[in-house]
């Protein structure tokens, strides 16, 4: 939820044009409905949730975080769109109980439990912010904006992070950065 405890709309901006695909919001609600249905915890990140909180970015696709279980069970309710099945997997940068979904065109990946490479180590690399966006009235869990601004300075996606900071609210922005809000994305 929004800190007034109320769901605010999603996108909502002036001539925004928030998508390759339109149709990604279809699907994304679809989703969401049927992952609250089941009990299944998940946050929307990536392109979408800046999308859904009124940054004009393309979307490409949707990324949607959980725990190692919720990937799994997002694949048992979702089985007739799985293109790669959920497993552990691990690359050079993240590992994650990963798997690829496509839902007539639009493709989801799932990340359970994700993590990213630190040395020689691994940590979590998860969306620790959450507030919750109407979308044609259904309710989806989103990361705050500011998360998702500082994972993309992170990774080095400098444009994508300057159309977000013109979005961020200031004090929940400070607050991550000072250390004041924990973050798991830096």
């Amino acid at each position: 939820m929004t800190e007034s405890n109320q769901p605010h709309a999603a996108g909502q901006c002036d001539n925004c044009q928030v998508a390759v695909k339109p149709y990604w919001r279809a699907v994304l609600r679809r989703i969401a409905q049927r992952l609250s249905e089941a009990g299944v915890t998940y946050k929307v990140v990536g392109g979408a949730s800046a999308a859904l909180h009124g940054v004009p970015v393309a979307v490409k696709d949707l990324d949607i975080e959980t725990d190692a279980e919720g990937a799994y069970r997002f694949q048992e309710l979702f089985a007739d769109h799985v293109v790669k099945s959920v497993a552990l997997r691990e690359s050079d940068a993240y590992r994650s109980h990963f798997g690829r979904f496509d839902f007539d065109g639009v493709a989801v990946e799932v990340m359970g439990d994700l993590c990213r490479r630190k040395g020689e180590g691994w940590v979590s690399s998860t969306a620790t912010t959450e507030t919750t966006v109407d979308l044609d009235g259904v309710a989806v869990c989103v990361s705050w904006l500011e998360e998702e601004t500082l994972a993309y300075i992170r990774r080095g996606r400098l444009e994508r992070a300057a159309a977000c900071l013109l979005h961020c609210d200031q004090g929940r922005l400070l607050a991550l950065l000072r250390g004041e809000h924990a973050t798991d994305v830096l």
